[in-house]
This record gives structure tokens, sequence and C-alpha cells, in this order.
């Protein structure tokens, strides 16, 4: 492996535990707003969750809008006509901050890496949460850069998300940098088409399909070993 100065971590799923969080934060603000059970269902809502997301990726819509429409599909799903899809995300998010919920091995990562190379925390989380999600996890000051997409109004994969961080960077060289996550789109379609090397965290094996990721890994312990 050549040398790097820069490692820039996406945050959800590749350090922190997003399903896990997602999913607690979920069921307890359903039942926050009285949800019946047979109407709380993770996966219905992770259906439209994710739909949602891939059009804010793609830039199609904003975050503002991203906010309510996941919850206002999946409402329509369930047929739960009760709640205000603007209530349900607020009182989603506010939940999500309570689980800080951390992958297997990140924090033994982040100690393993602070000592030798400057890190970007890059990530497309709602300003809301991002930054308190990284403070109650206390790996907030690991990190040289943190840049979240929605305080900049671009996300992974876009050009203008990759042209901020590089600027927060001090215009580092591309070279010296990689990008480290486990979303094929946002992550390595990102790294890729900016001209940064990238590392795919894909505990899945999943297909690359038309990409190819510099290095893959399946685990982030294995992430220990590569630097």
């Amino acid at each position: 492996m050549k040398k790097y100065e820069w490692l820039l971590f996406d945050n959800d799923n590749t350090l922190m535990n997003f399903h896990s969080a997602s999913h607690s934060a979920f069921h307890g603000s359903m039942q926050e707003l009285g949800l019946h059970e047979k109407e709380i269902d993770y996966k219905e809502y992770n259906i439209h969750n994710h739909i949602v997301w891939s059009e804010f990726e793609s830039g199609t819509i904003d975050a503002l809008t991203l906010r309510p429409k996941r919850f206002q599909l999946y409402f329509d799903a369930v047929g739960h006509t009760k709640s205000d899809p603007k209530d349900a995300n607020r009182a989603y998010l506010e939940h999500l901050i309570k689980h800080p919920d951390m992958m297997d091995h990140a924090y033994d990562l982040l100690n393993h890496v602070k000592p030798k190379y400057k890190l970007g925390l890059i990530t497309n989380g709602l300003k809301e949460v991002q930054r308190p999600r990284l403070r109650a996890a206390k790996i907030y000051d690991y990190f040289d850069v943190i840049v979240v997409s929605d305080e900049i109004g671009h996300a992974k994969p876009q050009k203008g998300y990759f042209d901020h961080v590089i600027k927060e960077m001090g215009d580092a060289d591309l070279s010296k940098a990689i990008v480290i996550g486990d979303s094929l789109n946002s992550d390595i379609k990102g790294a890729i088409n900016y001209g940064l090397d990238c590392v795919w965290l894909n505990p899945s094996s999943k297909s690359a399909e038309d990409l190819q990721p510099t290095y893959e890994v399946k685990s982030v312990k294995e992430l220990i070993d590569m630097f």
C-alpha cells in the first residue's frame, strides 16, 4: 500500500453502527407518537428511507424535503393518518442522538490511526444529529476535519461535496488521501469519480458492479491491519 497522509472516514455503518441506532430510534419515536404495534414496521420504513436518501444523494431533493418525506411515505404504506410526518422526523432524530452505537473495533481503529494520520469525517447525515452523535460517542475530537452534507448543501457522491472536503483539508494532495466507507454509491463512487483512492467496507460480499475500489475489506478490524 502506498503512503497516505489523510484517512477520510464515512460515519454511518463504517464507524458508528447506524443500523442498530436507527432501529432503536425508529421504535422509540413511533411509540412516542402513539402508533399501534401493527403500525410499527421498521423494514417498511427502511424501504422508503432508502429511496428518499437515494434521491437526496442524486440531488433530486434537498434535505428539508427528505426529513418528512420518508415518514409520509411510510405512513401512507401502513395506513397511518394521525401523525404529522414532521413530528415523526423530529422525534426520530431526537431518539437517534440517544443511541451512539459504534461498529465493532471502531474505537480500536481510531486509536490505532490517530497518531499516524490526519483524519477526516465525511458524512451525509443531517445537521441536527451528526455532530451530537459524534460527541455522544466520544469520537468528535479524533477528527481534523468534519464535513456534514446538510451543513454545506452538497452530498456524497456529488463533486461539490468533495470540493468542500478538499478545501477544508487545505487543498491537500489527492494522491495522499483515501476514502473509507461502506456505501458503494456515496463513498466509493464518489471517491472514484473525484480521483481519490478508496477502501470499500463490504461485510456482505456484495458485487462492486462496474466500480473498482482501490481496496476492499469485510470488517473494521481488517482496517487496523491495513493502516
